[in-house]
């Protein structure tokens, strides 16, 4: 079959104005609001909108727990993180909120099941949906409202700001203020993080996610399975929207090699790469010789601390949540005997590669992958479970 044109079709609704009105009396209400954007609101180009709104009403912003995308530049004071995989920490997350603005997404999806709802007693809850399938689906509304995730938001600002008192805008002002205070402490505490994880060796994760992005260039597409590094990737790179960061949903493992091959297609000019723990990798090891066979220059990392230390952390959160006190050793969760080599792995299926155990050579090697402009495997020898 020939490849088809592209269907010009036009979908975009715009919401409903007696909706806009509902959640503008919310948020005038609102004494301390906080968003969670989903992977719609990247998708819809919705992102530079949604700063607008937050800015607005004075809110912190977090994003799903598994996602796709960031939905909401990383860099700006108002992000705080991506929520956690259980109930009652979401709740915790989301502190003393009194209402709960949700945009864009499925919300919410659990890895871990504790008692009780996601939202804060007390706290109103509103949400804004391009499909009318995920409108109160998993929570009751205060609000709801289907329409184009930016139009929306435009709406919004402006319905707020030509109602709001100048009382309601001072507040938001503080809102602001106390976030990007909070943002500057947290900044200052990874900083300490890292200097002191600095000389460790094997590199620690805080150290390979600093010279990752010491090594990489300012437009690079991060296609992210790192799991256990992911919070440190987080801190080290800044996301601006779209484009910039691709992740995996479902909790599934094994994504990132062969999500970047579709990633790599869909963005030819743009330099991809793919961070992935060891375990991760041999779930779809075969992408590096398809990034081969189609020339695809994409650098694959695989970070390598010879274990599946996600669940190791996963039977850590087990014990601890069901079967407290007990010290069963971790069961077939290490990689070693052998131990993979991945240098090996590549170039069998056509890749270059190299293996770094020095975390100064991670960013001269990592340059010169991209450099190179054609698949490049870097392995980073890293700590293991601590």
């Amino acid at each position: 079959m020939e490849v088809p044109a592209a269907d010009k079709l036009w979908r975009k609704t715009q919401p409903d104005p007696a909706g806009i009105e509902a959640l503008a009396a919310l948020l005038l209400k609102s004494q301390n609001p906080v968003i969670v954007a989903g992977d719609d609101v990247a998708r819809s180009g919705a992102a530079e909108a949604l700063v607008a709104l937050t800015e607005a009403i004075g809110a912190p912003v977090w994003f799903e727990g598994l996602r796709h995308h960031a939905p909401f530049p990383t860099a700006h004071p108002s992000y705080r993180a991506s929520l956690p995989g259980d109930a009652a920490q979401v709740r915790k997350a989301l502190g003393e909120a009194d209402l709960v603005l949700l945009f864009g997404g499925p919300f919410f999806e659990d890895i871990w099941f504790t008692p009780g709802g996601h939202i804060p007693k007390g706290a109103a809850v509103a949400q804004i949906e391009e499909a009318p399938e995920r409108l109160a689906f998993n929570n009751r509304l205060d609000a709801g409202i289907v329409g184009d995730l930016a139009a929306s938001f435009d709406a919004l600002v402006s319905t707020l700001g030509s109602r709001a008192p100048h009382e309601y805008k001072a507040a938001a002002e503080r809102r602001n203020a106390d976030l990007a205070d909070l943002r500057a402490r947290e900044k200052e505490a990874y900083r300490a993080r890292l200097e002191k994880s600095w000389n460790r060796e094997p590199t620690s994760m805080p150290r390979v996610t600093a010279e990752l992005r010491r090594g990489l260039p300012d437009n690079v597409v991060i296609v992210d399975e790192s799991i256990t590094a992911s919070l440190d990737l987080a801190r080290a790179f800044d996301y601006r929207g779209f484009g910039d960061y691709f992740g995996g949903r479902g909790g599934g493992i094994g994504q990132g090699l062969a999500g970047a091959i579709g990633v790599k297609v869909a963005m030819p000019d743009r330099v991809v790469v793919a961070i992935s723990g060891d375990g991760s990798a041999m779930y779809s090891i075969q992408s590096l010789w398809t990034a081969a066979h189609h020339r695809l220059a994409i650098v694959f990392v695989i970070l390598a601390n010879r274990e599946y230390r996600i669940l190791k952390h996963n039977t850590d959160v087990w014990r601890q949540n069901f079967q407290p006190g007990t010290q069963h050793p971790y069961q077939q969760m290490d990689l070693t005997g052998p131990e993979f080599d991945f240098v090996h792995l590549a170039a069998g299926m056509g890749v270059e590669a190299v293996r770094i155990e020095k975390a100064d050579d991670i960013a001269p090697e990592l340059a010169k992958a991209v450099a190179a402009n054609r698949p490049y495997l870097v392995e980073i020898a890293i700590e293991g479970k601590r």
